[in-house]
Order: C-alpha cells, then sequence, then structure tokens
C-alpha cells in the first residue's frame, strides 16, 4: 500500500513543490486545492500543510469533509455540491479573506474560475486536471474572468508528471519519511471484482471516492 501511495503523491508533490514552488514552512502562504479529497488533492493538501501553508480543500460530501479536517488536518473545507458552483467564489472569500497564493487545480471550470477572483496579485495555479470538463458535449462556459491573470500578474502552469522523472529519488526520500513520521494520511475506495470495474470507473467521474479507486481483483 505504500508504494501505491508513493507514486500517487509525485504529481501533488511536483505540483506544489516544483510548479508552485512552495517555500519550507512558509505559514504566509495560502492554498487551496479543488477535489481535495481524491488521490491527488489529498495528498497535494497534506504537502501543502507539511510546508507550513495555510490550507482550504474543496469536496463532494460531509464525509469527504470530515476526513479532510480530521485526517488530513487542513485548516478550511467546504462542500461545493451543497453550496452550489456559482457560490464557490464568496465561499473561497470567506476561508480565504486574505487571497489565495496557489491554486492546485484538479477540476477546472467554475473552480477555476473561483480560484482566479481570489487570486493574490503574482499568484500560482497549477493546472494538473480538469475533471468536471472530461465529459463535456458542449463548449465550457467558465473561467469567464482569464483577464484577472492579466491585471493580477497570475501565473497558470499545466504539468504532466512524466516531465519529471528526474526527481524520483528526491521525491521517495521525503515522502517515505513523512509517512514513517505519521504525518501523511490515506485512504482507498475500493470495488470488488473484475465485473465491478465499470461501477468503479463511473463512479470516479461522480467523485464518489475517496483517495485512490481501485478494482481488487481475484487470483
Amino acid at each position: 500500500m505504500v508504494f501505491r501511495y508513493l507514486g500517487l503523491g509525485l504529481t501533488a508533490y511536483v505540483g506544489l513543490l516544483k510548479i508552485a514552488e512552495l517555500a519550507d514552512s512558509n505559514n504566509d502562504i495560502t492554498v487551496f486545492v479543488s477535489a481535495a479529497a481524491g488521490a491527488v488533492g489529498s495528498v497535494a493538501c497534506q504537502v501543502a500543510k507539511i510546508n507550513g501553508c495555510h490550507v482550504t480543500g474543496s469536496a463532494g460530501s460531509q464525509e469527504k469533509l470530515n476526513w479532510l479536517l480530521d485526517q488530513a488536518r487542513i485548516d478550511n473545507a467546504f462542500n461545493y455540491k451543497e453550496i452550489g458552483e456559482n457560490n464557490i467564489s464568496a465561499e473561497l472569500r470567506k476561508s480565504c479573506p486574505d487571497g489565495i497564493d496557489v491554486y492546485f487545480d484538479n477540476v477546472g471550470g467554475k473552480h477555476l474560475e473561483a480560484a482566479i477572483d481570489n487570486m493574490k496579485t503574482f499568484g500560482r495555479i497549477v493546472l494538473c486536471g480538469m475533471i468536471s470538463q472530461y465529459n463535456l458535449t458542449s463548449a465550457p462556459t467558465a473561467p469567464s474572468n482569464l483577464f484577472l491573470a492579466i491585471t493580477n500578474r497570475l501565473v497558470l502552469q499545466g504539468f504532466i508528471v512524466r516531465d519529471h522523472y528526474n526527481v524520483l529519488n528526491e521525491f521517495h526520500a521525503a515522502m517515505s519519511k513523512w509517512i514513517g513520521e505519521g504525518k501523511i494520511k490515506w485512504r482507498e475506495t475500493v470495488f470488488e471484482g473484475i465485473e465491478n470495474a465499470p461501477k468503479a470507473f463511473l463512479s470516479l467521474f461522480r467523485g464518489e471516492n475517496i483517495g485512490k479507486m481501485l478494482v481488487k481483483v481475484g487470483l
């Protein structure tokens, strides 16, 4: 299980420490993570906390919020389904009143739009995934405020983790240490049997998983 988690954490590690260039133990940094209870998001939240950041996460159920607050120990979490996507920006103004330094984007769409609304000047947006748009049948309506990237001098950078395998040794050393110190927690959502693989796949896109979605195949 630990080795499986090491693989998951590389995306979060690269996104925050290499793309966003987080400084160690900087309590002045505010980080927002969307899909914060997912496989990558949950690690990103914890890596940000380890590096001394103030962390807010969004998720789609009370169970996920509870896990983020009690286990991942982030500072704030909100249910975007409960408040409605059009109210995410207002919610971020409450939880990040001084603005967001780093947004780790797993969702795109309205989440990205809301984050752009609340970014500090010279803020950094790490574009990891946009799951809200993967199955769209028409052009997305958000973000509609990209002009703020100019006025606020934002940096938006996408990345693919396979471009960063040169940091594998560094990452393995850091993540193994954090796991050994009990600073990293994780959950997995497991479907039993290969016949349930389609259900697992659809459940993933409905956001019903906490942590990594897996299918357990009997031998």
